[in-house]
This record gives C-alpha cells, structure tokens and sequence, in this order.
C-alpha cells in the first residue's frame, strides 16, 4: 500500500469539531458561518467499501483546513490481519491512498489525529465486473443500519458488507424488506457474529432473489459497526453505497446522465405494532411521501410521485425519468421515516448509484469519482431552499495538481452543474464547496477512462463539514 502526492491549497478554509458535533436536523435556510481553526483532537472514519477479484481500490483523504493531520489507515478483511499504515495530509491538500479491494469483503478503517478530514473511497472493478463504485466513508461506527441500495432483479448480484474494526466482537441480524413478501429473517441473518477487526459480505441473492427493490436494515445488539452494499450489475456495472445510520424524514439525491431512465428505491423500515393487521401512516407506522424532481426548470412531481403510501416493513422501486443535472428531492408527509437511493444508468456500460443526503449544508467536502484518465470530473449542487445561494468552489488537489477555483449561483429549488472550463482543470482533486444565502447539497458526478471503451460512471455524495460547537 503506498500514499500518492500532497499539494497544498493557498486558502486556509473551515475546520471542524468532534465527531459527535455533525448535525443533519437543520433543513431550513441559514448563512455560513465564518471559516474555523480545526479543533478535532481525533476521530475515525469507516469505509465498507468491499470489492472482488481483481478489484482496485482508493480511500481519499481530503483536508480542507489549514492545520497538517496525521492518519492511520487499516485494511480490514475477513481473515483478521489488518495491514496498518500512516500518512500525513497536509494543511490545504488531499492524499489518496491505495487499499486493497480484492474482496466482497474488503473494508478500510481510517483514524486522524491533529484535525478533521474527509474520507470516502472508490473502487475499480475488474473484467467482467467492470464499473466504479464510490462513496463518503461513514464518520463513525453505529448500532442500526438501513440501505435502499441493493437489488436482486435479473443480472444483478447483490452484498452487505459489514465492518468491524474494534477490539471486541459485534452481533447482529438482519432482515430483508420488499414490496410484496413478509420480511425475511432467516436463521443465517440472526445473531451472526463479526469477530474483532474483521469484515464480512452476505450475499442477498440467496436469501431474497428476483426483487428490483429490496431494503436491508442491521440491528446490532453487541459492540458497534459499519455497513455499505455492492451491486455488481450486467447492464449498470457497480454500484457501491453507503447505508444509512436511521431512517430519515427527508432524503437528497442527484444524478446527471443526460436523459435516461433511473430507479428511486425507498425502504420503510419500520415494523407493525405487536398484533397489528396492518399499516397506520398516522400512527407512525407506514409511511406517505412526495418525490420532487428538482433540475433547471420549476419542480414537479419525480415519477408521478405526488403522494405515495408505502407499507411498513417494506421496500420498493419506482422508476423515474431525469433530463440532465437532476435532484430528487424525497420527504415524508405521514407516518414513519424513510431510506432512499437511486440508480442511474451511466453514459457507458457503468451507472451510478448514491443515498445522496439527508439535508442541505453550508459547507461540503466532495472526494474523487475518476478512476483514470482520461478523466471527465463533474459536479452538482442543488439548493433545496427559498432563496438563491452563491456557492464557492475550489479544488483540495494532490501533489501534481494546483489550486482552482469558480463561483456558482444556485437559484432556490434548483440544480446546477459546475462550469466545464474549471471541472477540466479538476483531475482527481477533491472539491470544497462552500455557500452563502442557503444551505445546499453537493454531489460528484464523473466519467473516466472513455478511450478503453469503458466509459465508466461514478456518483459520490459529498461530506458535510462538521459546523462550530455552539458554546
């Protein structure tokens, strides 16, 4: 494992807090605060990024302030023996360091010590699995999980992947939602054991094949993980995706593929009252919500999905058309809170797939999507709110790479792509975004390596940057 070039940006940009002090609850407008000195002694960040035979894989570092970080990074696997190496990051700089991903279970543990950093991964499937997967790492190990992500239609080959990279043994279960079958707990699922610095892939076709949507949550009931699925897909390449720490009552995803035929899977985790006949939306069991497709034009109902009930312990997909830089923008009107994700075909033979975000922010960190050159970076920022944001963009570039910089207005309930003059400059450099007069969302969304034919596709979502404590 080797760590490639730092570079330093000249601008001394927002710090962070401790972990704990990220917060998604704030979905109305307010103004960035002032950039702040880091103040994070230490924190982790987890990365179930698995992959498979002949996979490549990168977790990048981004550090988007002006103090040095010192990280750890361990490989963690399903035998047991981490591989563990340190890297500095420079104030103002990003290093991308090669992981291994030879595995469904292949995972990364990264811990930083003197600041915050962002930290999410790509990898790079092999021959016959070609694809990009990419997403931000998890800011910290969790108790329940739930992803919309995965699908076990025809030609799709689905994994969760969960990490453990704590000195004590984890114990969960699993359970499997979809639109038509009761929930499948096997007896496979129930209190699997994940031993200390491990890392595990179930393969959910064999418990759930056939289903276009299909939602998975992890209870864990000893210690603490991490959990992302892969989809190695014949017609839409790899997809990689983070889950969810718990349901939300509003979800943010964005894609751009021209115009193209996407899917919108959203899972109802919740389960029925003891004794229960069925769902009750007003008694918080299922759930009612409305998807707005958000692009250049007024919004307007994503799919038809004006207002739609779904049952509790349920999962299912609704396909949805987008022309160009689009956002969905999911919010429950009734009952119990929701998880979704989208999967988007590609201009290639790859598609994308994200759980995009739960809400808007000031300031988002959004790592690397390419996965060689040629490379064609892009990148979206939706502003969901009532007002117009200006949004400064600059790069966090490698050692090869220099500093720039663009300046975007994002008009309220709108989609806007970057300029193409500054994303041909961008590389492989992770981008800090920044705004003003509303919060927004950012998200990657980039080609690469289109003269081997591969045209491959990768969406990620950006990394919110943690805001000041308030004292």
């Amino acid at each position: 494992m080797r760590a490639r070039g730092q570079g330093l940006l000249t601008l001394a940009v927002i710090g962070a807090v401790a972990l704990g002090a990220v917060s998604f609850d704030r979905l109305g407008e307010r103004t960035a605060n002032a950039p702040a000195p880091g103040t994070a002694a230490s924190m982790s960040w987890l990365c179930p990024h698995g992959g498979g035979k002949g996979y490549e894989g990168t977790v990048f570092l981004a550090n988007p302030a002006g103090v040095d970080v010192t990280a750890r990074v361990t490989e963690v696997s399903a035998q047991g023996q981490p591989d563990v190496s340190e890297v500095q990051v420079s104030g103002g700089s990003q290093v991308a360091v090669d992981v291994d991903a030879s595995a469904r279970s292949s995972s990364t543990f990264v811990e930083t010590f003197g600041g915050w950093l962002a930290a999410g991964w790509l990898i790079r499937g092999a021959e016959g699995e070609p694809g990009v997967g990419a997403e931000p790492c998890a800011p910290g190990a969790g108790r329940t999980w739930v992803s919309a992500a995965p699908t076990t239609g025809q030609g799709n080959d689905s994994y969760l992947i969960v990490m453990n990279p704590f000195a004590a043994d984890a114990v969960f279960d699993v359970a499997l939602f979809t639109a038509e079958r009761a929930p499948v707990r096997d007896s496979e699922l129930t209190d699997v054991t994940l031993r200390p610095r491990r890392s595990t892939a179930i393969r959910l076709n064999t418990y759930a094949q056939g289903e276009e949507g299909l939602g998975v949550t992890v209870d864990v009931s000893s210690g603490r993980v991490a959990a992302s699925t892969l989809v190695a897909s014949d017609a839409l390449g790899i997809g990689s995706v983070l889950a969810s720490g718990e349901p939300s009552g509003r979800q943010l995803v964005l894609t751009t593929t021209g115009t193209g035929r996407s899917v919108l899977s959203v899972a109802v985790p919740t389960p029925t009252a003891a004794g229960g006949s069925g769902p009750t939306p007003a008694g918080g069991l299922g759930t009612t919500f409305a998807a707005t497709l958000r692009s250049g034009d007024p919004p307007q109902p994503a799919g038809g999905l004006a207002e739609r009930s779904q049952e509790p312990e349920s999962a299912a997909a609704y396909p949805i058309t987008t022309t160009g830089p689009s956002g969905i923008d999911v919010v429950v009107l009734e009952g119990a809170p929701i998880v979704a994700a989208l999967r988007t075909p590609g201009v290639g033979r790859d598609g994308g797939a994200t759980a995009g975000s739960f809400a808007p922010a000031a300031s988002w960190v959004v790592t690397p999507g390419v996965a060689g050159t040629p490379a064609r970076p892009g990148g979206l920022v939706l502003n969901p709110g009532g007002s117009s944001a200006t949004v400064e963009v600059s790069t966090i570039p490698g050692s090869d790479g220099t500093a720039e910089a663009t300046t975007v207005t994002v008009p309220p309930g709108a989609v806007v792509a970057l300029p193409r003059e500054f994303l041909d400059e961008v590389g492989a450099a992770s981008l800090l975004v920044t705004a003003t007069g509303s919060p927004v969302v950012a998200l990657g969304a980039s080609t690469s390596l289109g003269n081997e034919g591969l045209s491959l596709f990768g969406l990620v979502a950006g990394v919110p940057i943690p805001e000041p404590a308030t004292p």
